[in-house]
């Protein structure tokens, strides 16, 4: 698989499973720049590896309930074949991270903020 195909299976799957979380609700990719290599020098110098997305999601005139939305997220994505871990909250913030085929997601959700975050990267290709 190339970088750009895995891109666009990671970018499908990211608003697909935003999309089951919060029906009616259309996610926006907030974050998308394209191939980046987390490990090379910031002088350009190493080829493009990983490809890094944000998509959000919510219902802004809803009372924002973090653990609902991230068990959801956790249902969703292990019905979808992920392997999914809901981690203890932290000051608020919940989580459920989750992998499949080296790809990595992890969605954010907070009691404070009616938009729910999934952020996910490709696996490593060279």
């Amino acid at each position: 698989m190339t970088l750009t195909e895995a891109r666009e299976v990671l970018r499908a799957e990211l608003l697909a499973v935003a999309a089951a979380v919060v029906p009616g609700q259309t996610p926006v990719v907030t974050h998308d720049p394209g191939p980046v290599n987390p490990g090379a020098l910031f002088d350009g110098r190493a080829p493009a590896t990983i490809c890094s997305i944000t998509v959000e999601t919510g219902e802004p005139a809803a009372v924002p309930d973090p653990e609902a939305a991230v068990s959801t997220a956790a249902a969703i994505l292990t019905a979808r074949g992920w392997t999914a871990s809901i981690a203890a909250p932290e000051d608020g913030h919940h989580r459920v991270s989750a992998s499949r085929d080296g790809y990595e997601i992890a969605v954010h959700a907070w009691p404070t903020d009616w938009r729910i975050t999934f952020s996910g990267d490709t696996p490593a290709i060279g």
